[in-house]
């Protein structure tokens, strides 16, 4: 009982952060929205800022959670990073109501909370990817020295078409070019084998 409640503010207060934002919700707000009382609330979190990283957090473990399963599956490294790769930019893509989209609307609302986001995600997103290119080298499927450089810029450019609205079409890459550029870098990193 103690888990669903805590789960159901993050859920109300996730709700309220998207429609009013952060900074227009208050702990009655959440505590309306919920039926609970404000004690309620205060049993669970100290405050508002402490409601509002749950919420932060949850999200981007959500984002994650499908990347993570990647790595546990029983394909081969050069096949893991391609769905990783996949999987990361088509949640770029997503405009439809998605744990990304949330993440999405929760910077819109607050953009100076973007960096905090941002930073949560990568740091996650970042560790998936780690373990990929550590296992390749590992197996003998990646060139150490290729993937050093890789995980250096790979994610910051991947968040980086985060920043740009689904509907431009101009500036957001088709998937055709998301492809193309998945296949470069993932025979770039490749050990090549002597002809």
């Amino acid at each position: 009982m103690v888990a669903k409640t805590r789960e159901k503010l993050i859920e109300v207060a996730r709700q309220l952060f998207i429609h009013k934002g952060v900074e227009n919700t208050t702990i009655s707000d959440i505590a309306n929205a919920s039926d609970k009382g404000r004690r309620t609330i205060y049993t669970y979190f100290k405050n508002k800022k402490e409601i509002y990283a749950a919420v932060i957090d949850r999200e981007s473990d959500k984002i994650v959670s499908e990347l993570r399963a990647i790595v546990d599956s029983d394909c081969s490294c050069a096949d893991k990073l391609r769905r990783f790769l996949h999987l990361r930019l088509a949640q770029t893509r997503l405009t439809d109501i998605s744990a990304y989209s949330s993440i999405k609307s929760l910077i819109t609302f607050e953009g100076r909370r973007t960096t905090k986001i941002r930073w949560l995600a990568y740091e996650k997103e970042n560790s998936i990817l780690e373990q990929i290119l550590s296992e390749g080298v590992a197996e003998g499927e990646f060139c150490a020295a290729r993937c050093v450089m890789l995980n250096k810029f790979l994610l910051q450019m991947i968040q980086s078409t985060d920043a740009v609205p689904p509907s431009d079409e101009v500036l957001r890459p088709s998937a055709d070019t998301y492809a193309a550029l998945i296949d470069f870098i993932v025979t770039d990193i490749m050990v090549k084998i002597p002809e």
